[in-house]
């Protein structure tokens, strides 16, 4: 539900906006609030995800949900600062990500602008694809769509909030984003095109199957891949995101044993 969506990235902002209020407990209460309003978004996206046989994204967002109940939780109990900084990593890459995925506009202009590049990419290899409409791509007769899904933005936002979040030097922030965001995008485009050539040129059987084994199999252990190899150049340029991302582990890890403690 779009509602849940909003209202939780407003009460991010806020909770943010409060970080420098340090002895303020509003900003985690309202951060609190907050994570159990983005674990209820996640909570309602399992069963589409089933509902089109993405059974990948059903078991992440399922995980997801649970993450940021967890999050909250542990936001209540143990009121540490560095949960005001993975809210605050939260509201930057959510605000980039909901901002394609629910203004209509911004939409539009993303998957055009990949259907434009991907169709573009396959003909400099010789493949001969053509654009249907403004997010089609056919292929020997064979066509996919691209969506939203397809453009890489999910990753691109999670990389652009931690990235922003994390206490570094500026101009080691700004080469993180450069060895991550945009190779991201380019590797999209490279998987569009491998997902349209398997499926048009019927890879692996038909060309629903295909399509079913190189974009829910192939492609999605792939890009799990990639964003492996990205985040450890990220970490080496960024060191400060390592410290942080262990420090997080240890809170989650805290908070379970602080909770039983205190229940």
């Amino acid at each position: 539900m779009e509602e849940l969506l909003w209202v939780a990235l407003l009460l991010f902002i806020v909770s943010s906006l409060l970080l420098t209020k340090r002895s303020n407990n509003r900003s985690y209460v309202i951060g609190f609030i907050g994570w159990l309003f983005f674990a209820a978004h996640w909570a309602t996206l399992p069963m589409y995800y089933a509902h089109i046989s993405d059974f990948f994204n059903v078991i992440l967002t399922i995980l997801v949900a649970a993450f940021c109940a967890y999050v909250a939780f542990i936001m209540l109990i143990n009121k540490d600062e560095l949960t005001l900084t993975i809210t605050k990593a939260a509201a930057i890459g959510g605000i980039f990500y909901f901002s394609f995925a629910e203004f209509s506009y911004l939409n539009y202009l993303l998957r055009k602008a990949v259907t434009v590049q991907t169709v573009a990419a396959l003909n400099v290899l010789r493949i001969p694809a053509i654009q249907l409409g403004w997010n089609v791509v056919m292929l020997n007769n064979h066509s996919v769509e691209i969506i939203l899904g397809c453009t890489g933005i999910e990753s691109m936002a999670l990389l652009l909030g931690i990235i922003a979040c994390v206490s570094a030097p500026a101009v080691n922030k700004l080469k993180a984003f450069f060895v991550s965001v945009p190779v991201v995008y380019i590797l999209n485009i490279v998987r569009n095109g491998f997902v349209i050539t398997a499926s048009g040129y019927e890879w692996f059987g038909s060309s629903d199957y295909s399509f079913y084994i190189s974009h829910n199999v192939l492609a999605k252990f792939g890009s799990m891949a990639a964003l492996v190899i990205i985040s450890y150049l990220v970490f080496r340029i960024l060191p400060e995101l390592l410290d942080m991302m262990v420090n997080v582990f240890t809170l989650l890890k805290g908070g379970v044993q602080d909770a039983s403690e205190r229940f």
